[in-house]
This record gives structure tokens, C-alpha cells and sequence, in this order.
């Protein structure tokens, strides 16, 4: 069901069964030396969920991500938006061998004779022949992008790959252009709902909403999307991606041998997704968001994190998980299951430990020194709240006021930042402030009167904490 608005609706028939992981073949102590490792790498896990065979084995989110709270998935965006190419496709708004130059006639006249040649396939494929990704948001916006992207001749033929974000955007502009409706729009009737997924919120400028980034959904909506692809486009007795379409997103269709990453980054690429070792797929978002999908193994396992060590991330799943799993069900294990389900709901992102009681006096005034990481912080105040602590942060003249747990994470945060911190010495204060809808957390430290800040990640919309969070 529809509602006015594209980016909820209510959803129902569509749980995932669940079940113990012994009972379809994975063993819960695996699970919990995945979790582990990634723990210990500093690989920093935000949330996950784990199907096997479709049930929902394992699932936990580190707190203060609510469990069931949305997340910019960041190019994760780019697998919904090969979606709703497809359903494009079955519907006749688009064909697969469009050029580019008839998508968008009115930039047809600044493309040379590589550009002009490009189809909706190239795009899919990121087999532009470029050698560096068109997408500069300072020399364009969504509006416009075309012609940037037409006058780059590709300097190698159709073929070429370059991790692409300008092909992606594109992409998701024709879907809009063809069916007059912006993305979330168009895939909520034929993917979301049948899908299961409640809410699902994507940036947008001049009024179109970016395919190659910026969506926000809960991780639920990850493990969904692993789940149809593996399925081959079916959910739940119905198919729902056009017959073939997953095929089509998993098959490889650009040679990315020639990648500057390791392994699981040249195996290949198809629409919108990556092919990997172990004959696996995965939908990929910076800093780690994932949908992984192991079909010979019946596996799929969502991820959201903050790290930018993609290849570990992976081998723990192969060198822990995958090797464990049994083709069939395993005997109950029910003390594992409890240390596993124990150490998930205990789990924490990172924050700092106070030690010191709060000093008396008037509240903390620090001063911050723009960095190129953090440049928009101007100073940070600390006054004395309900269970901790107030954060007020200056950015570029605009006040944020942030709740903060003495030494722990809110149980209920509101809104989209929180935080955690105390008194770690005697004139020293920390705290770990998140972005719940979005990876990043910015860590701070003030001290004499002077505050240093810096992201687990830079944000790659940039250093402002403000700017952290899902659309409205």
C-alpha cells in the first residue's frame, strides 16, 4: 500500500521467518567470531542481519543505532537504483541500448564520437571508457549533469572500467525523466512495499534524487535486497524484479582485473553490484555497508559499519563464517546461541570511559581551530543535563544541541545525534557523538579551554555534523 508519502508506507505479510542458526546450518559460535573479529580489527560494525536459506538467523545493532532506524547506505543506493532500471525496462520507458545522447538531447551537441555512442548499458556497467569518474558536484548539479558528462570524452572505448559515479547518477536520472516520478516514487508500488521496506528516505537536488548515493533505509532493507537477487528477483512466491533482471545485475559485463584494490575488487562488475570470491555478490557502500550474498550457500548477510578496510571486512566473512556452514541442520547449541544473543544485545560502538568526577564551576567553553577533516566547528559547550551531559556545538554560526549519556549511550536516543562521553581526567572531557542516521560518529576532546575533533570516517558530504542525517 501507498501513501502520499514515498518514503513510508505500511507494510504487511512480508516478516522474515525466523529461525536458530543451527537449524539451517550455521553455527551460532561462527556468527559470534565473526562479530568478534570485526570487533577486534576496529572494523567498527554498526548493525547486522543474517539469513540463511531466508530465515533471519542472526541480527543486532550496536548501540546507539536504533535497530530499526534508517542509514545512508551510500552506494548501496546505486543496486536500488539498477532496480528500477529494470522495472524501466519491462515497462518500456527505456531499452537497455538508449544512448545516452537521445536520453538527454538537449546535451547531445557537446558529446564527441565516444561519448555519443554510449548506451544505458555502458552506464549500468560502468563501462564508459573513462579513465576518472565525471561526477564534480562544483561544476554541475543533477539538473545539468549531463552535458558535464557528455563533453568527457571517454579516453578509452566502451569496455573501460572506472568505478563511476557520474554513470550511476545518470542512470537514475533517465529512470526519473522516463516516469516523471522521482525514484522512491516509482519503486515504491512495485519494489519497496511487496518488499517490506517501510521507510526509505533519498537526498535529492534541484529536485531529483541522486541514484548513484544518499539513500537512507534500515538494514532490514539490505538483508531484503540481498535476499530478492539471491532468489533471482522472487520474493515470497511472486517475482518481483523483471524475469532475468537479478540475473542480469549479478552477471559480470565490465573486466575490473585492472582495479587498484585486492581481490574482492577484480572479480568483476555487473549492474550495480560487485562480483566477489566464492562466487558471491555484493551490493557495496562506502565505509562499509553491504548486502553480501553467497547463493550457492544460501547465504546473504547485511552490514552497516564505519570502516574503510573493505577487504577485511569481507575476509572475516570468508575465513570465519563461510568455511563453517553445514548443508544441512546442526544440532541445537543452546549455549552458544545465548553467548551470541548476549554479546549482540550488549553490543556498543566505541566511546570514551569517564573516570574523573565533574568539576565544579561554570560550564566548558571550547574553542576549535578549523581543520581540513572539521572545518566547520567553531566550539563546543558542556553543561550538566538529565543522565549526563548537553553538547552544544557552533557550526558556521548555527547552534546543535546534543544529549549526552555519562559514560553511555542512550538508551532511546532522539533525533538524528547522540552521544557519550564524561570526564576522562581532571580538566579533560571526551565524547563520541553519532550521526545514528548515517555512519559517522565525531569524536571530541576539550581540554584547556580548546577542543580537538575527529570523524571515524570523513563524511563525503562533507564535515558538518548537521548536514549528518536522512532527508526530512
Amino acid at each position: 500500500m501507498t501513501t502520499s508519502d514515498p518514503s513510508t508506507a505500511t507494510v504487511d505479510g512480508t516478516a522474515l521467518p525466523r529461525s536458530t542458526p543451527e537449524a539451517q546450518g550455521v553455527p551460532s559460535g561462527a556468527v559470534l567470531a565473526l562479530v568478534e573479529r570485526w570487533e577486534r580489527r576496529g572494523l567498527e560494525p554498526h548493525s547486522l542481519a543474517l539469513l540463511r536459506h531466508g530465515h533471519l538467523v542472526a541480527e543486532g545493532s550496536w548501540a546507539p543505532y536504533p535497530p530499526d532506524g534508517v542509514q545512508l547506505v551510500y552506494s548501496v543506493s546505486k543496486t536500488f537504483t539498477a532496480c528500477a532500471v529494470g522495472f524501466a525496462v519491462q515497462e518500456g520507458l527505456l531499452r537497455l541500448t538508449d544512448r545516452v545522447v537521445d536520453l538527454f538531447p538537449e546535451a547531445a551537441g557537446v558529446a564527441g564520437p565516444r561519448a555519443a555512442a554510449l548506451t544505458l548499458h555502458d552506464l549500468l556497467a560502468m563501462r564508459t571508457g573513462h579513465r576518472a569518474d565525471t561526477l564534480i558536484w562544483r561544476e554541475s548539479t543533477p539538473a545539468t549533469f549531463p552535458a558535464t558528462f557528455l563533453a568527457a570524452e571517454p579516453e578509452e572505448e566502451p569496455g573501460w572500467f572506472v568505478y563511476h559515479n557520474g554513470a550511476s547518477l545518470l542512470a537514475g536520472l533517465a529512470v526519473q525523466r522516463r516516469s516523471g516520478e522521482r525514484l522512491t516514487h516509482y519503486l515504491r508500488a512495485r519494489l519497496l512495499d511487496p518488499l517490506g521496506v517501510p521507510e526509505a528516505r533519498w537526498s535529492a537536488q534541484d529536485g531529483l534524487e541522486l541514484g548513484y548515493s544518499g539513500l537512507h533505509v534500515p538494514t532490514d532493507a539490505l538483508a531484503r535486497l540481498g535476499e530478492l537477487v539471491r532468489c533471482g528477483g522472487r520474493w515470497q512466491g511472486r517475482q518481483l524484479l523483471p524475469h532475468g533482471w537479478a540475473e542480469a545485475m549479478t552477471s559480470v559485463h565490465t573486466d575490473t582485473s585492472h582495479h587498484p584494490e585486492t581481490a574482492d575488487w577484480q572479480q568483476g562488475y555487473g549492474y550495480q553490484m560487485w562480483r566477489c570470491r566464492h562466487d558471491a555478490w555484493r551490493a557495496d557502500g562506502a565505509f562499509g555497508q553491504f548486502s553480501v550474498v553467497v547463493p550457492h550457500a544460501g547465504l546473504v548477510l547485511a552490514l552497516t559499519s564505519c570502516t574503510e578496510r573493505t577487504q577485511e571486512t569481507l575476509d572475516a566473512v570468508w575465513e570465519e563464517l563461510l568455511p563453517a556452514l553445514a548443508d544441512g541442520p546442526l544440532p541445537q547449541d543452546p549455549q552458544a546461541q545465548e553467548s551470541l544473543e548476549r554479546r549482540l544485545a550488549a553490543a556498543r560502538v566505541p566511546a570514551p570511559d569517564p573516570v574523573e568526577a565533574a568539576p565544579t564551576g561554570s560550564p566548558g567553553v571550547y574553542v576549535h581551530t578549523p581543520t581540513e577533516e572539521v572545518p566547520h566547528l567553531e566550539r563546543v559547550e558542556v553543561t550538566p543535563a538529565a543522565g549526563g551531559w548537553a553538547l552544544t556545538l557552533l557550526e558556521d554560526g548555527q547552534r546543535l544541541v546534543v544529549p549526552c549519556g555519562e559514560g553511555r549511550w542512550p538508551s532511546d536516543p532522539h533525533g538524528p545525534w547522540t552521544a557519550c562521553g564524561g570526564w576522562t581526567g581532571p580538566d579533560t572531557f571526551e565524547a563520541a557523538v553519532a550521526a545514528v542516521q548515517t555512519p559517522h560518529v565525531l569524536r571530541l576532546r576539550c581540554a584547556g579551554g580548546s577542543v580537538e575533533a575527529q570523524w571515524n570516517g570523513v563524511p563525503l558530504t562533507g564535515g558538518l555534523l548537521a548536514r549528518q542525517r536522512a532527508p526530512r
